[in-house]
């Protein structure tokens, strides 16, 4: 993004203020304790959600998180605090097990991400790889079952959505012209990993 367009995007535009009613329904917020996450996960409670869940890797921040919800919106007995690590297969699979139990689910916000300079191999991709795109897109796919059934059962659409870096397109991503782009991502050799933030919107190009 040019600097205009930085400058533009962050200090001379106004979002439009949500007033959406999400009455009677569970939303999922991964990545919810802190920034994007804790305040879209406010704003739901805000607009009268029945039950919002705070999927965090540290609980003890998920419970700090939730506690700031309930002193801003004066609503207790709506936010739930669930553990979710990215880093771990069986964490993800784990917590989608418990989802599918719920009684509804009407939208699942994946919003968790990391952006690190250290190069760390997780589940046999890098960290930013695993946490970001795979286990974020494997959560989402276990929770499609649980978002069709409550749209047959409640009539209404789900929502599935996932937060992405603006700077997408600054992302050189030479990986994409090979023949095993995970592969490639997990060489270190041939790392770029300021590269890899900017790659939070995958869908772009896989």
């Amino acid at each position: 993004m040019s600097p205009p367009g930085f400058l533009k995007s962050q200090l001379l535009t106004t979002l439009p203020y949500p007033t959406r009613k999400f009455s009677n329904q569970t939303i999922i917020v991964t990545g919810s304790n802190i920034g994007l996450g804790l305040e879209a996960a406010r704003y739901f409670v805000r607009l009268d959600a029945a039950k919002v869940i705070l999927a965090v890797r540290t609980l003890s921040k998920g419970e700090a998180a939730k506690a700031s919800i309930e002193a801003s919106e004066k609503r207790v007995g709506v936010v739930e605090v669930w553990e979710l690590d990215l880093e771990s297969y069986a964490s993800v699979k784990a917590f989608a097990v418990k989802a599918n139990l719920l009684e509804r689910l009407d939208v699942a916000v994946m919003n968790a991400g990391i952006m690190t300079p250290n190069f760390t191999l997780v589940e046999d991709n890098e960290r930013t790889i695993t946490v970001n795109v795979i286990s974020s897109f494997l959560l989402a796919l276990l929770l499609i079952p649980k978002l069709r059934k409550t749209a047959v059962r409640f009539a209404k659409t789900p929502v599935l959505s996932f937060t992405g870096s603006f700077t997408h397109h600054d992302a050189a991503f030479p990986e994409k012209k090979t023949e095993h782009i995970f592969q490639e991502l997990a060489k270190q050799d041939s790392t770029r990993m300021p590269d890899r933030y900017t790659l939070l919107s995958p869908i772009k190009y896989l």
